[in-house]
Order: C-alpha cells, then structure tokens, then sequence
C-alpha cells in the first residue's frame, strides 16, 4: 500500500476515533442525567421562599404566579410529592400543563429544573376589610421536606358589570366596588359615594354620568378610584381602565377630597350649555397617571380649587371649543415619565376641529389664579383664540412655564423652577426655597389641598409649605 493511500486510512480511522470518544462521552453523560438520585441530603433550590399576590379579589380568579424548582446535582431527581398543604385551599398549582393541588413523582433532570405555575380564587368570606390568605406549597424529596410559602390578601367586594346603576344610589366605604366593562348614572339620577370609599375599574371599563355625581371625600377619608390590579408594577401603570365621562346633559356633579389614578382619561367632560354654572367642581383632589389627558373638558363650566393633576400621556389639562374654566390654587405639572410628551401641559382653546373637518367653535371665559403650570418642555401653557370667539381672561400670581412675554405681569412668576420635593415619586409639595411659597394671591381658600391651613400670603399652588 503506498504511502498516500496509507495517510487516508490513517485519517479516516482518527476522525472515527475521535467520534465514538464523543459518542461515549454523550451516552455516559446521558445515562448519568438519566440516574435518579437517591442521596438523602440531595435538596432543591427554589426561585423564592414566598410566593406573593398582593391584593385579590374574591370570586375573581388571580394573575398567575412563577416559582421555578431547581436541581443542582450531577443526577437526576424524583421529587416524591409536590402538594398545597391546605387541603381547601384556594390556591391552584400547574406543572407540565396539569393543573391540580399536588402531584407525585415529579422528575428533574440533572442541573435542570422545572416550572411551578400558581394562581388563586378565593371565596368570599363577607368580610369589610382584607384578610391574609396563607398556605406553603410542600416539597419531599428522598426523605427531605422542604416548603415554599404562599401568601395573598382576600378582599371582598360589590361588583358590577354592564350596569345602570339605580337612581339615588349611594357607595359606602366598606367593601369596595369593582368595575367590570362600565356603569352609568342615568338622566336625572345621582350617586352619591360616601368618605372613605374605593372603587377598582377592569381594564377598558368606564364610569359614564347623565345625571349627577357626588363624591364626598374629606382630608382624612379620601375616596379613591383606580385600576384593579395591584400586582408587580400595575399599582403604577397609567392607562389599566377608562375613567369618569360626563355625557352632555350631566350637570350639579361635585368631586371633593379624591384621588384618580391609571386611567386611560382621568375625567372627560362634554356638557355644552346656555348658562355658566358649574357643570363640575372639583376640590382637593388629585388625578395622575393617565395615557390620555388627566382632565379634557369641550364647550365646558369647570371650577376647580386645590388640585394636582400630574404625569400624563398628553395634556394634563385642556378645556377646548370654549368654556368657562375657574382654576385656582392648583398644580398642574407633566414631566411625562414613562410617556413621550409633545404636547403641552395645559392648552385652552376656543375651537376644535372635528372628525369630519368642521370646526366647533364657543366663547371662552379662563381665570386662573395662584396656580403652577410646569413641564419639562420651554412652553407648557398654550391659550389659543384661532377661532377668534370671544376670549375673557383673568390671570394672576400663577408661576407658569413659558416663553410668552405676554403672561408676564400681574404677578405672574414665569420660568423660575418650582422646586418640587420628588416629581418622580408623585411629590409635589414645595422645597423650602420654592419660588412658590408665600407669593400667591388671598383668594379665602383657608385650606390646601390636604387640608392643612395656609399663611398669609398663601403659597401658589395646590400644596401650602409647612
């Protein structure tokens, strides 16, 4: 055989050798993964020692929940039973697309792990304030017992889905409302929400008003409404339902000492009429974290005293096609966090155009007074007068961000930072050096927006320095 032949039986042979040495090797590894340990100090690692809910409320399922299991030794493992200990519980665990409340004989394989899947729906227990939903999910593996703890808060509550709400009907603080889809206030109707209540709105449900609300929150018992889902980041998510729409013909609606959070639109108001009274007033109150505006009023009577309106996905505030707007002692502040503002924070104008190309024009009668208007953007105030309506306007002591020149004057203080404590952290009461404080007008309002008195001279804005 000469040498070149040789070289090439040579080469073939090695490279053969070389693939069943990595054969071998696979097999050995496989048969080792394959081996079920049975070493009594062989323990899992759990991706957490507590699986949290949060708030949940009953007769609703839950989110689900992740616990992932690891083996870390070099063999596998029969995990011997995986159970809830509580045997009525309300919680439900998944693995391997099974749902049950305990399993046997779960394999994990070597260096590998699997996924637990848990969620819950709890009963109601006719309860007015939450309540701790405990258990521990057991794990025995070759004789060791080892426990992972889950935990919730069961919350009863009134629920309503599709509804048209009685006329008269009044929400009290004890159990709180959940939303489902929307409600409506009918013509010629009023709610009445009593201190201290909580209403929870689902994704994409709205509060409609033909008649008339009246919610009366005081300083140390606010009424909140907001998103039902506080899991993780959701306690703070903008957009999770659709917020209050007050339909045309909705009039006498008062909101006091409430806090209106994550909606898609905090307040809607389209109430066109022939006189000036107010179609909504608004005291103490804050609305934040919308996607939409926190307030957008059309052809509209507004009063509103001692409010933050804050982190919007557009304007914060914007009364269009007209209107007669009273905003006094207020914070109206956008730096969008989470959002990619373009436009301002608070535009006013005296017309709209619509889908159709028309234009929606009326009058417009603003008065602002002892109020903050700031953004991050050089102009965060724009009052508009395209439509050449009659434009009325009494601004004064208001510390506004702009670049107008006309705004100057009457006491106005324009460009100079507020110093708020923490925007980030939905902190908008004044720093100590505040341009804000003691610079505002004595208009009577004794009270901030939490209710602590004010000096005299007030503060400008919604929050008096202590």
């Amino acid at each position: 055989m000469n040498l070149f032949y040789r070289q090439i039986i040579q080469g073939f042979l090695l490279k053969n050798l070389v693939l069943l040495a990595v054969l071998a090797s696979g097999i050995s590894c496989s048969l080792n993964s394959d081996e079920i340990s049975t070493d009594p100090s062989h323990k899992l690692r759990f991706s957490a020692d507590t699986i949290f809910f949060d708030t949940i409320f009953t007769e609703i399922p839950s989110v689900t929940k992740r616990l992932r299991v690891y083996n870390d030794q070099s063999t596998a493992v029969s995990v011997a039973s995986i159970a809830l200990a509580d045997p009525n519980t309300p919680y439900i665990i998944t693995i391997n697309g099974i749902r049950g409340t305990a399993f046997e004989a779960i394999r994990i394989l070597a260096n590998d792990s699997i996924l637990v899947l848990l969620e819950a729906d709890i009963s109601d227990r006719d309860s007015l304030s939450p309540y701790v939903v405990e258990d521990q999910l057991k794990f025995s593996t070759n004789g060791n017992q080892q426990e992972v703890s889950v935990l919730s808060w069961g919350q009863d509550a009134n629920y309503l889905k599709d509804a048209i709400l009685p006329c008269n009907t009044i929400w009290t603080a004890g159990k709180p409302y959940v939303i489902y889809d929307h409600v409506l206030v009918d013509s010629l109707c009023t709610l009445i929400i009593e201190p201290g209540t909580r209403i929870f709105s689902h994704l994409g449900s709205n509060i409609y008003v033909k008649g008339s609300i009246k919610v009366n929150g005081e300083a140390d018992n606010r009424v909140l409404f907001m998103n039902d889902r506080f899991d993780g980041d959701f306690a703070l998510f903008p957009g999770q339902w659709g917020g209050i729409t007050f339909l045309e013909g909705s009039q006498g609606n008062e909101i006091r000492y409430t806090d209106i959070r994550n909606a898609e639109v905090g307040i809607w108001l389209g109430t066109p009429d022939d006189d000036d009274f107010p179609d909504l007033t608004i005291e103490n109150s804050i609305i934040e974290n919308t996607t939409g505006p926190c307030i957008i009023a059309f052809t509209s009577d507004l009063e509103m005293t001692n409010c933050l309106l804050n982190n919007s996905g557009q304007f914060a505030f914007a009364g269009l096609a007209g209107g007669n707007y009273v905003i006094t002692h207020s914070t109206i502040a956008n730096y969008a966090f989470g959002f990619f503002k373009t436009e301002p924070t608070f535009i006013v104008s005296d017309q709209i155009e619509l889908s159709d190309g028309s234009l929606l024009q009326a009058p417009i009668t603003l008065q602002l007074n002892n109020n903050i208007i700031w953004g991050p953007s050089s102009d965060e105030i724009e009052l508009l007068n395209d439509g050449g309506m009659v434009f009325t306007l009494d601004m004064t002591n208001n510390l506004l961000k702009t670049t107008n020149s006309a705004y100057s004057g009457f006491n106005n203080i324009l460009n100079e930072d507020p110093l708020f404590i923490n925007p980030e952290l939905f902190d908008y009461q004044l720093d100590s050096l505040s341009p804000a404080i003691n610079t505002g007008a004595d208009l009577g309002i004794a009270l901030d927006l939490l209710g602590v008195g004010r000096s005299m001279p007030p503060d400008i804005g919604a929050y008096e320095k202590q």
